[in-house]
C-alpha cells in the first residue's frame, strides 16, 4: 500500500470527525511519512510500520470520543461551580452578612471600650486640674480598677479576635468546598 492509499483510507474512516480535528489527526501520520522518507525508507515500509488503517482509525475515534466526553463533563462541572457560587453568594448576602456585620460592630465597640478603660488613669490628671487634690485617692483607685478591667477586656478581645478569624476562615473554606464540591458536601 502506498502513502496516498493509506492516507485516503484513513481520512475516509475518520470522516465522522469534524474537519479541523481530522486534519490534526492526519497531520501526525503525514509527519511519519515525511520523516520516514527522509530516513531512506520506502512508503510501503512506513505503511507496514504504522499498521492497518482500520485499527488506527478505531483507536483514534475512541480516543476522540473520550476526549469529547471529558470536555462535556468539564463544561457541566463549570456550570455547577457557577451555580453553586451564585447560590452560596446569595445565602451569604441574605443570611450571613447582617449577623457578621453586627458581630464585627460589637467586637470593634468592645475593643474601643477596652482601649478607653486602659487609658482611664489619665483621668487623674484631669481630676487634679479641675478638682485639685481632694478625692485624689478615690479617683486613683477607681482609675486603677477601670484600667484593670480594660486590660482584662483587651485580653478577652484578643482571644475573641483569634476565635472570630478562625471561624471566618473555616466558613470561607466551607464556602469553597460547597462551590468546588469538596469532601462530604454536594454541589448543586
Amino acid at each position: 500500500m502506498k502513502k496516498n492509499n493509506f492516507m485516503g483510507k484513513l481520512e475516509e474512516l475518520l470522516s465522522s470527525v469534524p474537519e479541523v480535528d481530522r486534519k490534526e489527526m492526519l497531520y501526525d501520520y503525514e509527519e511519519h511519512f515525511t520523516v520516514g522518507l527522509e530516513d531512506g525508507r520506502t512508503e510501503a515500509e512506513i505503511v507496514n510500520e504504522l499498521g492497518d488503517p482500520h485499527s488506527i482509525a478505531r483507536d483514534l475515534l475512541s480516543e476522540y470520543k473520550l476526549t469529547r466526553v471529558d470536555q462535556q463533563k468539564q463544561g457541566t462541572k463549570t456550570l455547577n461551580i457557577i451555580l453553586a457560587a451564585i447560590m452560596i453568594g446569595f445565602l451569604n448576602l441574605v443570611f450571613v452578612l447582617g449577623p457578621a456585620l453586627g458581630i464585627f460592630g460589637v467586637y470593634i465597640g468592645l475593643v474601643a471600650a477596652s482601649f478607653i478603660l486602659i487609658i482611664s488613669p489619665l483621668a487623674i490628671i484631669g481630676s487634679v486640674i479641675f478638682n485639685g487634690l481632694e478625692d485624689l485617692a478615690m479617683v486613683f483607685f477607681l482609675s486603677m480598677i477601670t484600667c484593670g478591667l480594660g486590660i482584662l477586656l483587651g485580653i478577652g478581645m484578643l482571644k475573641t479576635g483569634k476565635f472570630l478569624s478562625k471561624t471566618f476562615l473555616k466558613y470561607m473554606n466551607f464556602n469553597k468546598k460547597v462551590i468546588y464540591g469538596g469532601k462530604g458536601v454536594k454541589a448543586a
